[in-house]
């Protein structure tokens, strides 16, 4: 679709204004005099309304050439404006503002409007006007402007209908110093509806146009033939698969982010809105409003020639050549007000309306970029303008996923809560054409919208959609944040799906992220029924099936594949520990657990048997039935062989200053250190030495990480590296003993029951005597 036909569609619409204007305003209030009742106050009491109605007649209206007065279909009275008074100091400048807010709404020249007082109109309780146009009553009258005044009341709301569109205003005055104001044009039908308690007051004008062009409007605007044309347009465009997919049409005023709605737009860029939103609505579009982001970057160059402009100001720089540009859309707004969060949607050169709405701008925010090496001065300029989005309804969900997965899946979820039952095959198809889009790429940050897809799915319920997610996206992507997401997603899989998915996943994942993925597997079991065993078990059995190559990771050079994630391997826990064997044990696979056992046992560096394994089984042992198992016996050994063979006995006090000596380099500086470390009787050292080798010594100190500190003495030349020995490495060995015996008292509390207290007994009374050194 040629998009110049659009741009010309929109530019046709000059007219601004709506067919009525609606406000209310805190002012100082009018003197308003009426004869045979004197000045009001206000709000006006009903003493004074009782009188305003004594002096008033009925209001009657008109009905071909007649003029009737009916009550069942006008109830209210009325005083002529040769009986009302307006003054007071303030009143005239209020009157203005009153006069120019309507003049603005309606889209017609304040400077040609004039209005005259016509009635004062006065509502009963149960009052009303049934619905009608009024008759012109003098000379280019365009327009009715009624004015409420305080009072007492409730109802009586004014309805205002044009070619098929209605308002519905509320009139009540309440507030001593507050005017209701609503003015609509004289072609459109309105009623009064009854006023339910109290009274309504309303000064009623006739607005008139003084004599001026001829295409000055005199009626509601029209928009009808606007409509017709851009909603053929859209519909065009709409069943076209040639791009662009989107229009950003950007709008004739500035708005302030705080001013920025539908209802606050000003004159043209309101009528626009009104062609727009009906001609969306009808082609099956969506329409929101934005902010046009355009980033440029170019050669900087001065304004004028000032010679040397090194030292220029930004504001006095100009882009000669432009080396990038970028365009986005971001600040996103609905008709109704609401602020979905779609992110940034990059957009595109021809997706911008009108052709060159930015050429003659000035930048929002503007930088200059010193010289660099081989690279100019450069100038960054930055616009940023408030537009209207137009998209077919079909494609929202591709247009939104440009700004963000995130940003879709949070889409999808708000079609589902505002979805009735009818709807739920068009949310499904939603969920899987989702799913489809989703970034493959494993770079990119889509945590936050896996887990919110994850609770999508769990309300949606389907199955098939579910295990698609888990499959193609979850396997190849998981960090471990998702397992309260999964366990609720797995409800809306059955068994059978279920067990093959856990299969798989600790298959993809177990060895990678054994805490996490354990984890998920405890969940599962913490919360799923009785019918979820035979799942659950297929996934433990493959965990176990998997453990050794968690003890033994694969090389590098043994993977076929390579992801992110795998550059850092998550180290295995107690938590990991206690979830494997009392899953397993809890499962009832006895001798799968035993094979594990012996693997966590022959990798003590994967595993700590000092630290990792008894945390683990200080939880395992409070778990009924477990600790008479081999698996759970094997650990315990494991650990307290560890333990013993370092702290059966406390460490004993260096009694000289003997001290390990560092190994390797052989130059003469490290030959001397050595030899001071292997002093018994020498605990300060003095290297006079220039500062490359005293910092050789430094990092030959460091990394044996030998007992002594060491500091530089600044005097004479060349300057001293004075050396002092200390007793760390036995203070350490005394706070790593503390924790054994810690442990021990907790292996204990934990040892094995059932067939294996006998064949334990023996190492637990070791652990009770070495324990016992301590007390």
């Amino acid at each position: 679709m040629d998009a110049k036909t659009l741009e010309d569609l929109l530019h046709s619409i000059d007219r601004p204004g709506d067919f009525f204007v609606h406000d209310r305003l805190l002012v100082p209030m009018p003197v308003l005099e009426v004869d045979g009742v004197g000045s009001l106050s206000f709000p006006v009491p009903d003493v004074q309304v009782r009188a305003l109605i004594e002096v008033a007649e009925r209001a009657p209206y008109g009905k071909g050439a007649e003029t009737l007065v009916d009550t069942s279909v006008r109830d209210c009275w009325q005083i002529d404006a040769e009986r009302v008074r307006l003054g007071g100091r303030a009143w005239p400048e209020t009157f203005s503002g009153i006069l120019g807010a309507s003049a603005t709404g309606l889209g017609c020249p304040v400077e040609r409007l004039d209005a005259q007082l016509y009635k004062l109109l006065v509502y009963p309780s149960g009052g009303f006007f049934s619905s009608h146009r009024d008759t012109p009553k003098a000379d280019g009258m365009i327009a009715t402007l009624t004015i409420s005044l305080p009072t007492a009341g409730a109802g009586g709301e004014l309805v205002v209908r044009h070619r098929g569109r209605e308002a519905t205003l509320d009139m009540n005055a309440d507030e001593p110093s507050e005017l209701a104001f609503a003015a609509f044009y004289a072609d459109c039908s309105h009623e009064s509806r009854p006023v339910r308690r109290g009274h309504r007051l309303s000064l009623v004008f006739n607005l008139c146009l003084r004599p001026g062009d001829a295409d000055t409007p005199r009626r509601a605007p029209d928009y009808s033939g606007q409509v017709e044309s851009v909603t053929e347009f859209l519909v065009n465009w709409r069943k076209s698969d040639h791009p662009p997919e989107k229009y950003a049409w950007v709008l004739e005023h500035d708005y302030s982010e705080a001013g920025r709605s539908f209802a606050a737009l000003k004159n043209t860029d309101a009528a626009v809105a009104r062609v727009l939103s009906v001609s969306a609505d009808r082609a099956g579009c969506e329409l929101y409003m934005a902010i046009v982001h355009v980033n440029e970057e170019g050669i900087a160059v001065p304004d004028i020639d000032y010679g040397d402009w090194q030292d220029m100001e930004a504001d006095e720089m100009v882009m000669d050549e432009l080396l990038e540009r970028s365009r986005w859309l971001d600040g996103w707004m609905d008709g109704d007000g609401r602020r979905p969060s779609f992110g940034e949607v990059p957009l595109l050169r021809e997706e911008l309306l009108p052709e060159n709405a930015l050429d003659d701008a000035e930048p929002d925010d503007q930088w200059v970029h010193e010289a660099t090496g081989n690279a100019n001065m450069t100038i960054e300029q930055v616009y940023r303008r408030a537009a209207f989005v137009i998209w077919p309804r079909s494609k929202a969900l591709v247009i939104i996923s440009r700004g963000g997965i995130e940003a879709a899946v949070a889409w999808v979820s708000e079609q589902l809560d505002g979805a009735d039952p009818i709807a739920g095959k068009q949310i499904g198809d939603l969920v899987n054409r989702l799913i489809g889009i989703w970034p493959p790429e494993p770079y990119v940050s889509d945590k936050k919208a896996r887990a919110k897809m994850l609770r999508l799915l769990a309300a949606v319920g389907d199955e098939t959609l579910t295990i698609r997610f888990l499959r193609d996206v979850v396997l190849h992507k998981y960090d471990g944040r998702e397992n309260e997401d999964l366990v609720a997603a797995m409800d809306g899989i059955g068994t059978d799906a279920g067990g093959r998915f856990l299969a798989g996943f600790v298959k993809a994942h177990l060895a990678y992220r054994p805490v996490d993925t354990l984890a998920l597997l405890r969940r599962v079991g913490e919360t799923a029924g009785p019918a979820w065993d035979g799942a659950l078990r297929e996934g433990v059995r493959q965990a176990l099936e998997e453990w050794p190559a968690v003890m033994n990771p694969p090389t590098e050079s043994d993977r076929t594949t390579w992801r992110r994630e795998d550059k850092q391997r998550k180290p295995v826990n107690h938590r990991a520990i206690h979830d494997l064997f009392g899953l397993a044990l809890s499962c009832g696979l006895a001798d799968e657990a035993k094979t594990a056992a012996a693997a966590v046992n022959e990798y003590p560096k994967v595993v700590r048997p000092d630290r990792i394994i008894p945390a683990a089984l200080d939880r395992l042992h409070r778990q009924e039935g477990l600790t008479g198992s081999a698996a759970y016996a094997m650990l315990w050994r494991h650990a307290v062989a560890s333990l013993l063979a370092r702290s059966a006995t406390a460490p004993e006090e260096p009694r000289d200053w003997k001290i390990a000596g560092p190994a390797g380099c052989e130059c003469q500086h490290c030959a001397k250190l050595r030899a001071f470390c292997q002093n018994p009787a020498a605990r300060v050292e003095r290297f006079p030495l220039r500062k490359d080798l005293r910092k050789h010594l430094h990092r030959v100190i460091d990394a044996h990480r030998l007992d002594m500190s060491h500091v530089t003495e600044r005097r004479g030349r060349p300057y001293t590296l004075v050396c002092t020995k200390n007793r760390e490495s036995y203070r350490r060995r005394l706070t790593e003993y503390g924790k054994d015996v810690s442990w021990m008292r907790s292996l204990i509390r934990s040892a094995p029951g059932g067939e294996w207290t006998e064949v334990c007994a023996a190492e637990l009374e070791r652990l009770g005597e070495a324990v016992a050194k301590t007390d």
